[in-house]
């Protein structure tokens, strides 16, 4: 069953960038993910929604993002993440 998250990531969007990179993210999303959308909050940290294909599969990209956040030195304020199952999805 699909899933939607939402991501306080605690992060700028240039410190976004570098994980990207770090991460070798091009536009095709990892395995599983289906939908992913970054955008700045009134903060000027990011908030990420992304649609999954499963839970199992969000969490086990987590762990790498996780990685490479504590690699690109973001990892003492970790992200708070919200787990929502997927009712329905209307794109454009």
């Amino acid at each position: 069953m699909a899933v939607a998250r939402v991501i306080e990531t605690r992060i700028t969007p240039g410190e976004y960038d570098q994980m990207r990179k770090v991460l070798g993210i091009t536009d095709t999303p990892p395995p599983g993910g289906a939908f992913h959308v970054a955008a700045v909050g009134e903060d000027g940290n990011l908030r990420i929604v992304e649609v999954w294909d499963s839970r199992e599969q969000a969490e086990a990209w987590s762990e790498k993002v996780a990685t490479a956040r504590e690699a690109a030195g973001f990892g003492g304020n970790p992200p708070l993440i919200e787990y929502l199952e997927v009712h329905s999805i209307v794109q454009r």
